[in-house]
């Protein structure tokens, strides 16, 4: 059960990934592997993949350490509770992992990180509103001197411009380059409408954006109860020359009014769980709690 490292894999090997993840998100309730790990399946030298091959040959675990020393893994729920995730754990260590994502944070991810002495370090909470005929047709309410826009051809550099300097302290976000946007914005769910753009209007300077997702994978529990398509809001991001003049709350709401006029009935969002200020603004917006992500920090994590 010692999984064996490649940095690229086949299409066969990515499709196997693929099929892995999917079939712990129907058991869990939550996808294993985030986004950017899922875009990197298909990317040469990107990371290093750990692949676990049972002994019928299917995949049975899986491991991806990226170069930023983040980790994700996932066991198929057949091949559980027999030692996988500790290999799997210790694998990613020896390869560079300095920390490891558990999404969802279930039962069984807590209990292998307190085994293994890992101490969480941050959280990751997915936050879900229901969207009304209210946010389809709310007004703009930005204060004087702004305006909205939408993202086109030739906006690459301001919003990288842009991003950066609103997430310079994030250990993901703030490190976007123009080829992660490129990748991004060719995939299928992108709608260049719905990453809608703030700007100064004497100049036409960029200052902000609120980029919005609609994947038709994304179904999610509502809060009153039952399971319903829902959009995200992706990314909320303003220049830090901007902050205090009122732009979160319009900025927000723009998103919201774009999700709920494609007919959408609920969205979700990711937020840091120490970033008060955009907490604050959501739970005003009326967003509530629906999933949590841990990150847990590797040291040396022995073999069981």
């Amino acid at each position: 059960m010692i999984p064996t490292p490649v940095t690229t894999l086949t299409q066969a090997q990515a499709a196997d990934v693929r099929a892995l993840a999917a079939a712990a998100a129907r058991h869990d309730g939550v996808p294993p592997l985030s986004e950017a790990y899922l875009l990197r399946l298909d990317q040469p030298n990107a990371a290093t993949h750990l692949l676990d091959r049972g002994a019928s040959g299917g995949l049975a675990a899986y491991g991806q350490v990226a170069a930023d020393g983040a980790a994700e893994l996932v066991v198929h729920p057949d091949a559980r509770r027999a030692g996988r995730g500790g290999g799997l754990l210790a694998a990613a260590a020896e390869h560079g992992a300095r920390a490891v994502w558990a999404h969802g944070d279930l039962p069984a991810a807590r209990a292998l990180a307190e085994r293994s002495g890992l101490p969480p370090t941050r959280l990751l909470l997915k936050l879900v509103r229901e969207l009304t005929p209210a946010d389809a047709s709310a007004a703009d309410a930005l204060p004087d001197g702004f305006v909205f826009d939408h993202f086109r051809s030739g906006d690459e550099a301001d919003w990288l411009r842009v991003n950066a300097a609103a997430f310079a302290a994030h250990p993901e976000q703030g490190r976007v380059t123009r080829a992660d946007l490129d990748r991004l914005t060719e995939q299928p769910w992108f709608d260049p409408k719905g990453l809608i753009l703030l700007r100064a209007k004497a100049t036409g300077d960029l200052v902000g954006f609120h980029w919005t997702k609609i994947d038709p994978a994304e179904i999610v529990a509502l809060p009153a109860g039952g399971r319903a398509p829902a959009g995200e809001v992706y990314v909320v991001g303003l220049a830090p020359e901007v902050h205090g003049r009122g732009l979160a709350g319009p900025l927000t709401r723009a998103g919201l009014r774009h999700l709920a006029a494609r007919g959408l009935p609920a969205v979700v969002l990711y937020v840091e769980s120490d970033n008060l200020p955009a907490l604050a603004t959501y739970r005003k917006a009326g967003f509530t709690d629906l999933e949590r992500h841990a990150s847990y920090a590797v040291g040396t994590v022995e073999r069981t």
